[in-house]
């Protein structure tokens, strides 16, 4: 996982003259775990969505170009006669390809995981500023880890998204970056 940046700005939890409480700290690592699903689901329906086009394309340039093509290069019949059989095979296995069926349940996943990390966001200001107690923290990070599981619940019920350590690593850059730019550290004097 990528180094979450520490929120510096922090200030003492309600009841606790504690800096940085350890819910706090919790509360940020689950924003910055959301923010990092909300970047993965993303970039995994991009890809999931370039592989169901591009095997639709392969299909289809197979069927009609390769007829054509057999007719005029008939030196090349080899060639045409296997991908032809090649796309034979993978429209017979295409229904039982996973990327159509994980690109609906990814994108919607990422919507709701979206507006969750919002609703995070908005109530982190509440968390940094100290107006809550570690209670009340808690609760906040038991009550978004309830609607993340909910929601993955719901969109992937018979599905696995699988780990992608490619997607995961861009995701994590994402996520950095965003925090860079929106929750800059900001060094105190």
């Amino acid at each position: 996982m990528f180094a979450v940046p520490t929120p510096r700005t922090a200030r003492s939890v309600k009841q606790n003259n504690m800096a940085d409480s350890q819910y706090q700290l919790r509360y940020w690592h689950l924003l910055a775990e959301m923010r990092i699903h909300v970047f993965y689901l993303h970039r995994y329906a991009a890809d999931s969505e370039w592989w169901d086009k591009a095997t639709n394309i392969f299909l289809a340039l197979t069927s009609s170009a390769s007829i054509a093509a057999w007719a005029i290069w008939k030196e090349f019949a080899f060639i045409w006669t296997t991908l032809i059989a090649l796309s034979q095979v993978v429209t017979a296995v295409k229904p039982f390809l996973p990327h159509k069926q994980r690109l609906k349940g990814a994108v919607s996943l990422c919507n709701q995981l979206q507006m969750i990390a919002l609703a995070m966001e908005k109530d982190w200001f509440s968390v940094a500023e100290g107006r809550l107690t570690e209670e009340d923290i808690h609760n906040l990070t038991v009550k978004y880890r309830a609607q993340s599981a909910a929601a993955e619940q719901t969109h992937f019920r018979d599905l696995i998204v699988p780990r992608n350590d490619a997607i995961l690593g861009k995701a994590e850059q994402d996520a950095q970056t965003y925090f860079l730019r929106h929750y800059p550290i900001v060094e105190s004097a």
